[in-house]
């Protein structure tokens, strides 16, 4: 890769940012369980139970480790969850699976749920193998008082790659000093590439409202990295994909945000953290 510049300059450090991100562009279909998609039937065994919402107190240690807050509710029951997405080693092997897994599948709890940095739906991850699964279960119907932003259309995907270069709050130290910017500054330099804000695996986070906190591992420490981001409508930014302007998933995050999900680069299988930016 040639030497980046900004304005004409060499910066140190500069290529050592770019991230390669798999955009997903979701597009409706019919997907089926043995496929990567968005919403539609997961490769779910059928002698497993569904999942709950993970959302206890403690959290579960399977879920996401945000303090969330219950959105169960008044009359105790804990509903089911629903499929929000599955994505298979063969078709993104970009993706860091846990030895014996070629399948993660994301579900979501559709009811509003609190934590200290947004709200939204409560999340679980399930990396499995698929070669153990059997018979297909049929999902359960979702649960009633299900927020209709967060039941996701099924969705084909028509991905893509793309190279990006992150906001400037996750500039290291050295880049920041090469650029000339002073700490505690909050918008990009001018000039800077635009960083969008769509459905994909990998890359930089598109921090729009919030800056990263709190994004350590709760097991070993280390600095968890974007994973998945699931955008509310998917805006085209520098990739040649036909890419569809009106949200096909049906899904909205915040305020018309994205969902993004960080796990440990270490082990995917440790606590991961959701941000809805």
């Amino acid at each position: 890769m040639r030497q980046l510049t900004y304005d004409g300059v060499p910066i140190p450090g500069l290529n050592d940012l770019v991230r390669t991100a798999i955009r997903l562009h979701p597009a409706p279909g019919e997907p089926r369980p043995d496929e990567s998609h968005l919403g539609g039937p997961l490769h779910w065994p059928s002698d497993e139970p569904w999942p709950e919402c993970p959302v206890t107190w403690p959290p579960d240690p399977d879920a996401s480790d945000d303090a969330w807050k219950s959105g169960h509710p008044l009359d105790g029951s804990v509903p089911v969850m629903v499929s929000a997405a599955q994505l298979f080693r063969d078709d993104f092997p970009e993706l860091h699976f846990p030895e014996g897994a070629d399948v993660l599948q994301i579900l979501f709890c559709p009811l509003e749920h609190d934590s200290p940095h947004h709200q939204g739906p409560a999340v679980r991850l399930v990396w499995r193998d698929s070669g153990e699964v059997g018979d297909i279960a049929d999902p359960p119907p979702a649960p009633e008082g299900a927020e209709a932003g967060f039941l996701p259309r099924p969705c084909v995907f028509e991905p893509c790659s793309i190279d990006e270069l992150p906001r400037l709050c996750d500039f290291p130290a050295e880049t920041r000093a090469a650029l000339g910017i002073p700490e505690g500054a909050g918008d990009d330099p001018d000039g800077w590439p635009e960083l969008g804000q769509y459905s994909k695996i990998g890359g930089w986070t598109a921090w729009a409202a919030n800056d990263r906190a709190d994004l350590g591992c709760r097991e070993c420490g280390a600095d968890l990295r974007q994973t998945i981001a699931l955008a509310t409508e998917e805006h085209e930014v520098g990739c040649g994909c036909e890419v569809t302007e009106d949200g096909p998933a049906g899904w909205s995050f915040g305020a018309q945000g994205v969902l993004n999900v960080f796990t440990c680069p270490a082990d995917v299988t440790h606590p991961f953290k959701v941000r809805i930016d």
